[in-house]
């Protein structure tokens, strides 16, 4: 009697110890947006070269995108998280650095202050960003939505855009979202660029 008892005690574990591995949750996966390759200097800017003082932020960001998972759409008016593919850091700080990263990269200055910047710091522009959407399809399109300005030394507004940007995501696996989404903040980064260059000289405006 004894031996059957263990042997039944003995089938118990084995059971007990199957099932809680097939309940074991898998590894997470962390996701990070990273800046435009550097391209190389072809000469050392001088002191009088070294461009505008940019600073960049604010830069909002809608709530349901203040998670760790990465969002994705999932219907018309309906969200899927990424239980096991997360951000290894909070989207809104990754996105203002490699944006401020991106015009560094950008434009020719050696400038770019990142919100917040000391209160000793003297503006040439200020790029704010609201963040309305940034997320995508698994296997369909990811779309950037964002009012942003740039303001001058005094806070008056040179510049005011809304950009709707679009890319294919090139799979159904978050990785191929991820980098879909670094796509549209590189070019929302391109086009502020493209902004703050053709502006007038600083001389002129002060």
């Amino acid at each position: 009697m004894r031996a059957v008892v263990r042997r039944l005690c003995g089938v118990t574990m084995m059971v007990w110890l199957l099932g809680l591995g097939a309940c074991a949750s898998p590894p997470s996966r962390f996701y990070i947006l990273t800046p435009l390759p550097v391209v190389p200097e072809t000469a050392p800017a001088t002191a009088a070269a070294r461009g505008p003082v940019v600073g960049v932020g604010p830069i909002s960001f809608p709530k349901y995108l203040d998670r760790p998972q990465i969002v994705s759409r999932a219907g018309r008016n309906q969200l899927a998280l990424g239980e096991f593919d997360r951000w290894a850091e909070p989207l809104q700080e990754n996105v203002s650095s490699v944006l401020a990263e991106n015009l560094a990269r950008l434009v020719p200055t050696d400038h770019i202050l990142l919100n917040p910047w000391p209160g000793s710091a003297r503006l040439d522009y200020q790029v704010r960003v609201d963040v309305l959407h940034l997320d995508g399809w698994l296997g369909g399109e990811s779309t950037l939505l964002a009012r942003w300005s740039l303001l001058d030394r005094g806070e008056r507004e040179l510049v005011r855009q809304k950009a709707h940007l679009q890319v294919p995501t090139s799979g159904r696996e978050y990785d191929a979202m991820v980098g879909a989404l670094n796509q549209l903040i590189d070019t929302l980064s391109r086009d502020i660029a493209a902004a703050i260059l053709g502006l007038p000289p600083r001389a002129s405006r002060e």
